[in-house]
Order: C-alpha cells, then sequence, then structure tokens
C-alpha cells in the first residue's frame, strides 16, 4: 500500500468519525501537523503510530486495506496476503490472515539488517514470535534482554512494553508474530 493509499483511508476514517486533526492527534499522542502529512501522502508512518490510530478509530489494520477478492473465506492465498510497510523503521508485515477482527492476528515482519521498531508497542493481551532465519534481540520490560536465532520463539504479556531490532549489518530477520486479542 502506498503512503497516498493508507493516508486517504486514514483521513476518510477520521472524517467519518467527525474528530479534527487535533483531536485525533491529542488522542494518539501524535502531532496534528504529523497526521496532516500522513494524511497527505507526504511523510511515512511507523508500525507503532499506525496501531496507535487503529486504536483511536477502533477499526482493525485490515479496514485501512484494500480488501482483496474473497474466493475462499478461510483460506488466504499468498497473492491475497496485505503488505503493510514501514521504509523508516525498515520493516515490512504481511498479514497472515484476511480480517483483523478475529481472537488472534497472526503477521510475518521482514526486519531489514540494522532495522528497529522506531518505539515500543504496548498494548492489550499477548504476544508470540517465532524467529525463521537471521537474529532479533528482544527487548520486554522487566525481563532481561535476549537475542532470538532461527528456530528460537518467544511469548510475553503484550501489556508490557516490547521491542525488537536486528542486530546483523548483512542479514534481513524473518518473524513469525501472533498478537491475541488482534490489535491490527
Amino acid at each position: 500500500m502506498t503512503g497516498s493509499d493508507l493516508g486517504s483511508r486514514l483521513r476518510n476514517l477520521r472524517r467519518a468519525s467527525g474528530q479534527s486533526l487535533a483531536e485525533v492527534g491529542e488522542a494518539s499522542g501524535l502531532s496534528p501537523s504529523f497526521l496532516s502529512l500522513v494524511e497527505n501522502g507526504k511523510s511515512d508512518i511507523t508500525i507503532g503510530r499506525l496501531v496507535r490510530l487503529v486504536d483511536v478509530f477502533n477499526v482493525s489494520i485490515t479496514d485501512l486495506l484494500a480488501p482483496p477478492a474473497v474466493v475462499d473465506q478461510h483460506i488466504l492465498r499468498r497473492h491475497e496476503r496485505h503488505h503493510v510497510s514501514s521504509p523508516s523503521e525498515g520493516i515490512d508485515v504481511l498479514l497472515l490472515a484476511r480480517d483483523g477482527r478475529g481472537r488472534m492476528m497472526p503477521q510475518m515482519l521482514e526486519v531489514r539488517p540494522g532495522a528497529s521498531l522506531a518505539e515500543p508497542g504496548q498494548h492489550e493481551g499477548d504476544e508470540w514470535i517465532y524467529v525463521l532465519s537471521g537474529e532479533l534481540v528482544l527487548e520486554v520490560d522487566g525481563l532481561p534482554t535476549r537475542v532470538l536465532s532461527a528456530d528460537d520463539s518467544a511469548y510475553y504479556s503484550s501489556e508490557l512494553r516490547h521491542s525488537f531490532r536486528n542486530p546483523s549489518t548483512e542479514t534481513a530477520a524473518r518473524v513469525i508474530c501472533v498478537n491475541s486479542p488482534s490489535n491490527l
């Protein structure tokens, strides 16, 4: 999805909710000027900030994406997956379920070399991650920082502030992540 497509969908959600940029900014902790840049396709948005906006509008991230043609509601084919990219963070997210309104949201993340979340996540529920390839440094408040390698997994309360980064300067990390309940 391009920034202008996402921006126009965010603007439509804001307008449909009857909120001003200032009201959405106050509710999300984001500046109205930044929100305006995103709505007009002039600024990238990080995954954490996008999740904050999804929470403000009380929608699923899949509501922001163009719906794929539904051939089978229980099966999601490779070409039907939604792709959310955060170039400034160096992270790509493939949503592995058709709809984000279920009890969980499975995702596959590609974390480019040296990339990290711009801000720690913190949301309702639990989170499980499994490293398919590469390495991931996982930081969860109150727990020791851990380096996870291929075939390692972690399960933690996502109500604790948490973040991750790829320590490699050469190799991308591929990770399966499941949020429950779905926060996307």
